[in-house]
């Protein structure tokens, strides 16, 4: 561990099974020392801002985040007094990532699609981020025309998950932080950084943090690690925009889109316990942050959760 750089805070993320898993999940990350908990959420699936009122109830210092709420499945006005509220019953604990999401499911389930969905999501943040930070929001956009005020304001981080360049871009552009998902590391120094960097300079402003994604697979040989890690990425490989991102990133999926060894390894962390634990801990030297996963929906394999949830209390030990 150096001296010149803090080592990077460390949180568990988790798709849900069911709201009462996903509280009893958190509450234990909390009793292991894990600093964050990060919620995924579909469109159509568990309300996770709900999720994080129980957990926020139920647990004392762990911080609850979104990763992230779909943009479009809300107004942003509605979504900035939801974090509001959240912040009111745990002062400084939400933690509020948003996205783009599924852009197919919000077309063929919800019967909206989204046309231009980077230029969209970077006005819905602006006014989210406003809305939260003073209290009020008047603006008259290109998506949204607003004019509204709120309770009050609050001190709540709003985090931007990207996947593409422009993403990256309005994330440094308007966002407190990117979110990565199932970005190799390489191509996030590569592609990501410089450009959150870009958009950072187009306002003005220093370049906000990269919260990078990695997932684990802990405990079993070479051929049931490559077999969970198929069985985790396949959806991703089949969309067409991860696809191209994995092309571009040098690690393409197979012509049955089938995820190769070599991407596997790109974007999951194997081994025992004691080879993730050393290995997430050289990954707090190098990221800003870090969001690790199962490829498990929380309360599904309880073993994988205990054995992640002791790794993430030792690193943040160890090296925070």
């Amino acid at each position: 561990m150096t001296s010149e750089r803090r080592s990077a805070e460390i949180g568990i993320g988790f798709f849900l099974s069911g709201a009462p898993a996903a509280v009893d999940l958190i509450d234990r990350a909390e009793r292991a020392g894990v600093g964050t908990a990060w919620m995924v959420m579909h469109p159509l699936g568990w309300d996770t801002p709900i999720v994080a009122a129980a957990a926020l109830a139920r647990t004392a210092r762990i911080k609850v985040g979104t990763s992230i709420v779909p943009a479009f499945t809300r107004h942003p006005l509605n979504l900035a007094a939801q974090a509001i509220t959240l912040d009111e019953l745990a002062p400084g604990r939400f933690r509020l990532g948003v996205g783009t999401g599924n852009l197919a499911a919000t077309a063929n389930e919800l019967g909206t699609p989204i046309a231009r969905p980077a230029a969209r999501v970077r006005e819905y943040v602006e006014i989210v981020r406003t809305a939260i930070g003073t209290g009020e929001a008047r603006r008259a956009g290109e998506f949204y025309t607003v004019d509204a005020e709120l309770p009050h304001p609050a001190q709540i981080d709003v985090s931007l998950a990207a996947l593409g360049p422009r993403m990256f871009e309005a994330a440094g552009a308007v966002a407190d932080a990117a979110m990565t998902w199932n970005v190799p590391l390489a191509h996030v120094d590569a592609v990501a950084r410089p450009a959150v960097a870009r958009g950072a300079a187009t306002a003005s402003r220093p370049a906000p943090p990269v919260i990078t994604h990695v997932n684990v697979i802990a405990g079993c040989d070479r051929a049931e690690f490559l077999a969970a890690g198929r069985d985790a990425l396949r959806p991703f490989a089949e969309n067409a925009q991860y696809a191209a991102m994995f092309a571009a990133a040098g690690l393409p999926a197979g012509e049955d889109r089938e995820p190769s060894p070599e991407l596997i390894d790109a974007l999951v962390v194997g081994g025992d316990e004691a080879a993730v634990t050393d290995r997430l801990g050289e990954l707090t030297e190098t990221q800003d942050e870090l969001l690790v996963t199962l490829p498990w929906p929380a309360g599904v394999r309880r073993d994988q959760e205990d054995l992640l949830l002791r790794v993430l209390g030792a690193v943040g030990r160890s090296f925070g």
